[in-house]
């Protein structure tokens, strides 16, 4: 098979027209090597794809560009069930970062509670794992206060999400497709989702049939689920942008996108602040190092 490679991610980032508040936090990027210390894992689920490292200091480098504070990290299927770079990543930051790990079904409850100690504060569900959601390990891992949070492409797993204990979120606006609008059942199950209370969704522009910013076809879905739920609402970069094959975006565009998204102040804030501090747990943001004392 021919070994498929996606464009680097931009390095040259724009500086956003909107200037991002104390704490403002992005709740979904992956760090991918460096390759020779954190090597992927063997059959990984992208083993038909190259992958560029994109590293701790690259992150740190893109958030200092962005005005961002602080950090969701989210574990590259490409690791499988490791959580090395995770647990290496919030042992460095324990102020402005947290992590989703894909645990495994024989993860011990002594690693549980490492992890939570550490700052891991959810568990990642892909389809791309297995077309069967492994319940127990959503009970499990609800167990230890995580949230469960899941990458879905169809309506297989809808009754088992809203059944599931606790906190949930959907990853990239549930995949809705945007060519059907806001009247669709996908939508709507993601208003069934917000309606729980327990949910929160993770809004960017991943799931636009468009090419390149700005993404038009995604304003009708996102300003909706913000006038329905503004505090149940996450922002996020999905940088690298790993599988993306579409020309790459830059990531100061996603920021200035929640301009069309978002044109309230205080909302915007909200999802970009106070938000993830609700689900991740951060502390205060009075306490926060200044990035000039990390690079």
């Amino acid at each position: 098979m021919e070994r498929k490679k996606s464009p680097p991610f931009d390095r040259n980032y724009k500086t956003p027209k909107l200037k991002l508040p104390p704490g403002a936090c992005d709740t979904h990027f992956h760090f991918i090597g460096p390759q020779a210390r954190f090597p992927l894992a063997p059959g990984h689920v992208f083993g038909h794809l190259d992958f560029d490292d994109a590293t701790i200091e690259d992150w740190l480098a893109m958030q200092k560009a962005m005005g961002l504070s602080r950090g969701l990290l989210v574990q590259s299927m490409m690791y499988k069930n490791s959580y090395e770079i995770a647990l290496h990543g919030l042992s460095r930051f324990p102020d402005r970062l947290r992590a989703v790990i894909a645990p495994w079904s024989e993860t011990t409850d002594r690693e549980f509670e490492i992890l939570t100690k550490a700052g891991v504060i959810g568990a990642r569900f892909a389809w791309r794992f297995g077309p069967v959601l492994d319940e127990r390990l959503v009970h499990r891992v609800h167990e230890y206060g995580w949230s469960a949070h899941y990458l879905i492409h169809d309506d297989t797993w809808n009754k088992q999400i809203l059944s599931s204990p606790g906190r949930f979120v959907l990853e990239h606006v549930g995949y809705v497709k945007t060519e059907k609008g806001t009247d669709s059942a996908e939508f709507k199950f993601l208003l069934q989702c917000l309606d729980t209370g327990r949910c929160w969704i993770k809004i960017n522009p991943r799931f636009s049939s468009d090419e390149r910013f700005p993404f038009a076809d995604t304003v009708p879905i996102v300003r909706k689920l913000a006038a329905h739920a503004p505090n149940r609402l996450l922002w996020c970069t999905d940088w690298p942008h790993p599988q993306y094959f579409k020309p790459m975006p830059n990531d100061g565009d996603l920021v200035d996108i929640m301009l069309d998204w978002v044109p309230d102040e205080a909302t915007r804030n909200r999802i970009f602040v106070d938000n993830p501090a609700e689900l991740c747990g951060f502390p205060p943001v009075t306490e926060l190092r200044p990035m000039s004392a990390i690079l």
